[in-house]
């Protein structure tokens, strides 16, 4: 037993930098469009044509995700996804051709999926020690990690590109060798059998209050996903109309190093709040996410004054980046304590599918609308989204009172 706390205990203490490390092809990032346009000679429809597919790829084949997981378990699930991280991050490297940027794109979003089972293994590792209210608290330090590794990786990888194209992505296979290493260091408890935990229930059983976690987090999601996209060129337009493509270029690249400092931010103060408001969370951060896409429309109008119109704006972009973090582990710890341990994979693999659902409907919608229309149409569309995920929110509060009773 003595043997198995410690297991236990190392598990837990190596998340954080895993989680952070895994967050993303960390040097990759900052200069992912450069790379994928001067180095791959991809132009920017291949470019969104390798997310759509590979989006495609994982909500088609989330039932094979699914029976692999529970087939191999959560532990050597997250090793197969390191593994499958590194040969992502092989192929983005050396492959030449569309189909292989393709290959590359589709094994990342794969890998990742199977790297969610990490969240399963700490809740289950932290509950067996009796610090199952630790969840948030460590998931955030995760997130703060990933916001200090990310803060200096936009520093340097650009320096790095105009070094040597190649030096940023060499970089980055040697860190997911020492990934793939990590990754056999985990441990997850062995499973006590439950009474309250009937045999038969191998299936998730959906009730009111997962879809509203799954409808909830889909929503909020995929509006932070598309507002952060969309908002940076709204700005960038909205600067173009008074300063030349050089300074607006000076603008742009100031207002995300800061982003990334309100991102760190985000997660420290959200991390203590969420220890005061617990359930109310969801509702916080989404009236947050009304706040930031209001300022974004105020900004866009305040032409007179252009010195507020970038304060505004500014302002709007930082808040959907200080907020993005924090809801993601509220979801997945609430998804996590309302199922059984027969259930949390099934969960946390829908819970991600509908995530890209989400984006794909949302992004294939916005490319159409503008066609015809302006960015302004896309920023009053998530807007509105963000006032009806209030309302959801409210309803999966009331729902999670009800399951206190």
């Amino acid at each position: 037993m003595e043997q198995e706390i410690k297991k236990i205990n190392r598990s837990i203490k190596i998340y954080p930098l895993f989680a952070a490390f895994t967050g993303d092809l960390i040097f990759f990032v900052p200069i992912d469009t450069l790379f994928l346009t001067l180095v791959k000679g991809l132009n920017a429809s291949q470019i969104t044509a390798t997310t759509m597919v590979a989006l495609i790829i994982c909500i088609i084949f989330q039932k094979i995700i699914l029976n692999i997981v529970k087939k191999v378990g959560n532990v050597n699930s997250l090793r197969l996804g390191s593994i499958m991280l590194l040969i992502a991050s092989l192929i983005l490297t050396f492959g030449k051709s569309f189909i292989a940027m393709l290959l590359y794109k589709s094994i990342h979003e794969l890998a990742v999926m199977f790297l969610n089972m990490d969240e399963i293994i700490l809740k289950n590792n932290l509950k067996a020690i009796n610090r199952k209210d630790d969840y948030f608290k460590i998931r955030n330090q995760s997130k703060i990690i990933y916001a200090i590794i990310t803060l200096f990786t936009a520093l340097v990888a650009g320096k790095m590109f105009n070094v040597n194209q190649y030096l940023p992505m060499y970089l980055s296979i040697i860190i997911y060798v020492l990934v793939v290493g990590t990754a056999f260091l985990y441990y997850e408890v062995k499973a006590n059998e439950e009474p309250e935990i009937k045999k038969e229930h191998k299936k998730l059983k959906i009730t009111s209050t997962i879809i509203y976690v799954i409808l909830s987090n889909a929503v909020f999601y995929s509006i932070i996903k598309m507002g952060q996209n969309n908002s940076k060129l709204f700005i960038q337009y909205d600067f173009q109309k008074f300063l030349s493509v050089e300074v607006v270029t000076y603008y742009i690249t100031t207002i995300v190093f800061v982003s990334r400092i309100a991102r760190l931010l985000g997660n420290v103060i959200f991390g203590k709040v969420y220890l005061k408001i617990k359930d109310k969370m969801s509702i916080v951060l989404t009236i947050c996410l009304v706040l930031a896409f209001l300022l974004l429309i105020i900004g866009h109008f305040l032409d007179s004054i252009f010195i507020c119109k970038v304060i505004i704006m500014s302002l709007g972009f930082f808040l959907i980046l200080a907020i993005r973090d924090s809801f993601q582990t509220y979801i997945e710890d609430v998804a996590l304590t309302i199922s059984n341990k027969e259930e949390q994979q099934e969960i946390i693999i829908k819970i991600e599918v509908y995530r890209r659902l989400g984006t794909l409907i949302l992004s294939t919608i916005f490319t159409l609308i503008l066609m015809y229309y302006q960015l302004i149409v896309i920023e009053f569309i998530l807007l509105g989204l963000s006032i009806i995920e209030i309302f959801i929110n409210k309803k999966l509060c009331d729902k999670l009172k009800q399951k206190e009773k």
